[in-house]
C-alpha cells in the first residue's frame, strides 16, 4: 500500500439505529459512542439532527451529546442533516466535527428522504458550506444511490461525474459513494470507483453498502483493487434507511471488514479488543 493511501474508517451507529423498531434512550446511545470513541476510528457517524415525527430514533441529541466524552480520543463525530435546520442544530453542538449531507442523482430518492429534489439539494449544500465555514467545521457529501437508480430514472457513470463536478465547483472533494438499498453488484462498485478516481484525483470517495452476508467479500474486492481506500461500516452489520421505500438489507459488517483489511495486510487504528469492549456495552 502507498503511504499516501492510508486507510481511513468510519463506523455509523446513526445507520443501525435508525433501522431499528424501538428507539434507544439518549443514555445508552452516549454509552455507546463512548466506546467507541475508544476504538480508534476517523469518524463515527453518531446521529442525524432531523424531525423526531420523521425518524423517532434520533430524538434527543442534545441529550446524547451532553454525555458524550471525547477526551483523549483521536476520533472525529459526524452528524447527518437534510436542511439548514439541521445543520445549523449541528453546528451549535461544539463536540460535533464533521456535518454529513444526503446528496442523489435520483430527484425520487431526495424528495423522499430530505423532502426537496436537485435544485433544493444543491441550495441547502451551498447553505451548508456557508454555515460550517462560519463554525469551523467541515461538509461531507453522500452520493446516495451511487451504483443505480431503482426508481426508473436515469443513471450512468457520466452522470454521476456530471453531479460531482458540480460538487467539485463547491469546492467539495470528500464524496461517500453510498449503495444506500444494497442493489449494486460487485462489478459495478469496481467500475465506479475506477471510473471516478481516475477522473477525480485527489478527491477521497469513501465506500459505504448495504450488503447481504454473502455479498459483501467480492464487492469489497473490486472497491479495493479499484483504489478504494476510505470505508464505512457498522460493528452488527444492521441497519439502513428506512427511507427508500425498500427493505433494508444490513450494513457492511465493521468485524467482516476488519478482516478483509488484514488479509491485505492493510495498517490501521482499530484496537479490537475495545470494540468486544463496545459490543458489550451494547445498546
Amino acid at each position: 500500500m502507498k503511504p499516501d493511501k492510508l486507510i481511513k474508517l468510519t463506523e455509523s451507529p446513526r445507520d443501525a439505529w435508525q433501522g431499528l423498531p424501538y428507539v434507544i434512550a439518549p443514555e445508552k446511545r452516549a454509552a455507546y459512542i463512548n466506546a467507541l470513541l475508544k476504538v480508534g476510528f476517523d469518524v463515527i457517524d453518531f446521529g442525524s439532527f432531523v424531525s423526531p415525527k420523521a425518524v423517532p430514533q434520533m430524538a434527543g441529541q442534545d441529550e446524547v451529546l451532553r454525555l458524550v466524552d471525547k477526551t483523549g480520543s483521536r476520533s472525529k463525530l459526524m452528524a447527518i442533516v437534510g436542511n439548514m435546520r439541521g445543520g445549523r442544530d449541528a453546528v451549535a453542538q461544539p463536540k460535533v466535527d464533521l456535518l454529513g449531507f444526503p446528496y442523489s442523482v435520483s430527484e425520487t430518492f431526495l424528495r423522499k428522504n430530505i423532502n426537496t429534489g436537485i435544485s433544493g439539494a444543491n441550495e441547502t449544500i451551498d447553505g451548508l458550506l456557508s454555515l460550517c465555514k462560519d463554525h469551523g467545521r467541515e461538509l461531507r457529501v453522500f452520493m446516495s444511490m451511487a451504483y443505480g437508480n431503482p426508481y426508473g430514472e436515469a443513471w450512468s457513470l457520466d452522470l454521476l461525474k456530471k453531479h460531482i463536478e458540480m460538487l467539485a465547483g463547491k469546492g467539495i472533494s470528500t464524496i461517500t459513494l453510498a449503495d444506500t438499498i444494497g442493489i449494486a453488484t460487485a462489478s459495478q462498485i469496481g467500475e465506479v470507483y475506477a471510473g471516478l478516481i481516475e477522473y477525480f484525483p485527489g478527491f477521497e470517495f469513501g465506500l459505504h453498502i448495504h450488503t447481504r452476508p454473502g455479498e459483501w467479500e467480492a464487492k469489497l474486492h473490486t472497491a479495493w483493487d479499484a483504489g478504494c481506500r476510505w470505508f464505512e461500516g457498522v460493528i452488527n452489520g444492521i441497519g439502513g434507511c428506512p427511507m427508500t421505500g425498500y427493505e433494508l438489507v444490513g450494513n457492511l459488517n465493521t468485524l467482516n471488514l476488519l478482516d478483509f483489511l488484514e488479509g491485505k495486510q492493510a495498517s490501521h487504528t482499530i484496537n479490537r479488543e475495545k470494540i468486544i469492549q463496545a459490543i458489550t456495552t451494547g445498546y
